[in-house]
């Protein structure tokens, strides 16, 4: 038997073929969301090994998580993703977020790449909130604010003005000044737009249409102040205030029950306790707006509140895509599986 052959990408291979493109990935996040919705996917549930004994300790200390998938459609490809997180990597000069993707044949199910993941989960992220923004967001949304400087926020803002560019008004909050400065400064001059740097939520000098928590902070840093008519928050990381999502006219997940199994944010904690039912998520999962089955906002009053837990088919998607160009363009080192 011929020897079996795999293929690996490093981060720099990866970014040379694409990773970055955020207008590619916005695409390819919402067509894997609307796989999802139509059942041409597989979504195992996450496995998340927190290294504290509540989500509030595992803020703090970090976590790894397993994310494995299929991903049917164009794709025709399975495969996982191995992250590892922790805050505190920071204060080592290290990033606070490390991943491994690796893609199998679903025929086979032999692997046949792996590659470093990193630059891909963060796009991934930012893209989903970008595609949900896209949806949700009302008609003549002007204003975002985006709470904690770190990196994630900063693939947050490049997706939800790609996908939003009516959008001229931008907040940065963080309670390090030196760090919204930094991101203000460096966030606007690369996508050429001006950013308002504050420490506090209450210091925003307008109304935000969009809302977006990815911070790192152990303690709740969004007030009720944010569920405002018209308005639409995304609880990408971090912590809201425990009655944020209460405040909701319609809450929305890219997929409930994904969300209620993490058990990362106060919603899915109630949920878990049965305090949420599923009744009272309006929409489940969101490619049923995406697939036009179900409006998303009705009214320019309502407040929408959206959390995403991430999926492993949503790397997979951007992933393939890698791989295949990487095949194409004869980047990469072969070697024997």
């Amino acid at each position: 038997m011929d020897s079996i052959k795999l293929l690996y990408l490093s981060g720099d291979e990866v970014s040379s073929l694409g990773a970055g493109d955020m207008n590619l990935a916005l695409a390819d996040v919402e067509e894997a969301l609307k796989l999802v919705y139509q059942g041409d996917a597989i979504v195992p549930e996450k496995i998340a090994m927190g290294f504290g004994k509540s989500f509030l300790e595992e803020s703090d200390k970090g976590r790894i998580n397993a994310m494995p998938g299929f991903l049917g459609g164009k794709y025709q490809m399975a495969g996982i993703k191995w992250i590892g997180s922790n805050p505190k990597n920071m204060e080592k000069g290290l990033p606070r977020a490390s991943s491994i993707t690796i893609l199998n044949d679903p025929d086979t199910k032999f692997p046949v790449c792996l590659m470093n993941g990193s630059e891909i989960s963060a796009m991934r992220t930012g893209a989903s909130s970008g595609v949900a923004a896209k949806y949700l967001a009302r008609r003549g949304a002007d204003t975002l604010m985006l709470v904690g400087a770190g990196y994630q926020n900063r693939k947050q803002l490049e997706a939800i003005y790609r996908a939003c560019p009516q959008l001229d008004h931008f907040y940065i909050v963080d309670i390090v000044r030196e760090s919204a400065e930094r991101f203000a400064d460096e966030m606007g001059s690369t996508l050429g737009i001006s950013i308002t740097p504050i420490t506090k939520i209450a210091d925003c000098g307008r109304t935000p249409d969009i809302t977006v928590n990815a911070s790192s902070a152990q303690v709740p840093v969004m007030d009720l102040s944010v569920a405002a008519p018209g308005s639409l928050h995304i609880c990408v990381g971090g912590l809201d205030h425990p009655d944020l999502y209460k405040k909701a006219d319609k809450i929305l997940c890219d997929s409930w029950k994904q969300v209620r199994h993490r058990g990362s944010c106060y919603l899915a904690v109630d949920g878990l306790a049965g305090k949420v039912r599923d009744e009272d998520i309006y929409v489940q999962e969101i490619g049923e707006v995406l697939c036009g089955d179900k409006a998303g906002r009705e009214s320019d009053r309502e407040f929408l509140y959206y959390k995403p837990v991430g999926m492993g088919v949503l790397d997979i998607a951007i992933a393939s895509r890698v791989y295949r160009r990487a095949k194409e363009s004869g980047i990469g080192t072969w070697v024997n599986y």
